[in-house]
């Protein structure tokens, strides 16, 4: 069956002579990849990094594995603009290393779709207003954690009420809920210590 849906790239890599080889995260299916024929030269350059697609593929009924062969694609939004940033291009590579390496294919995962391409968005900003990038990095790590069962509840309502409000904000993009100086940073490690006590790769 020939579906379609968004994808996010979060690394390509050359495939045979003009194919390219993609691979990113979508809300319906997980970690996945796509091979993309004629993907470096005419219409289809345009499959890159840090880029939404609107990719056309072929749905298997056998659920083998996570690559499969797109039949178009179509850019919904361009994130590039963040690579004009060093340090956000490099957390930008860092957040898509931690998915790629623990997101699990075939798995739906629109929280935390949803909240990287809210953490993309602001990377891309890059200005008054962006989120800063232990920010962005607290974001994508709770939202993952969230969606996959691995984020305990907090020692208090207040918590609590702060992580989910923070979980949201990724969601919709929204402005962050707000807390005490330093707290970003205090959360981060935190999180950091979770990733670690559930095995998950950094």
């Amino acid at each position: 069956m020939i579906i379609s849906g968004p994808f996010i790239v979060l690394e390509k890599q050359p495939y045979r002579e003009t194919a390219l080889l993609l691979r990113g995260v979508s809300p319906d299916y997980g970690r996945v990849s796509f091979i993309l024929h004629g993907g470096q030269s005419g219409r289809r350059a345009q499959a890159d990094l840090y880029r939404e697609l609107e990719v056309e593929f072929e749905d298997r009924a056998d659920g083998g594995g996570d690559l499969y062969t797109a039949a178009k694609v179509e850019t919904l939004m361009d994130f590039s603009p963040l690579a004009e940033h060093s340090r956000n291009y490099r957390m930008a590579g860092r957040i898509g290393a931690f998915l790629l390496a623990n997101m699990p294919p075939g798995v739906a995962q629109p929280y935390t779709y949803d909240t990287l391409r809210s953490v993309l968005a602001n990377l891309a900003l890059a200005g008054d207003g962006a989120w800063t990038l232990v920010q962005c990095a607290v974001v994508v790590k709770t939202a993952f954690l969230y969606e996959n069962g691995m984020l305990p509840e907090g020692t208090s309502d207040s918590q609590n009420e702060f992580l989910e409000n923070l979980v949201a904000s990724g969601i919709d993009n929204s402005p962050l809920p707000e807390c005490p100086e330093g707290y970003f940073d205090r959360l981060n490690a935190w999180l950091n210590a979770l990733i670690g006590f559930h095995q998950l790769k950094r």
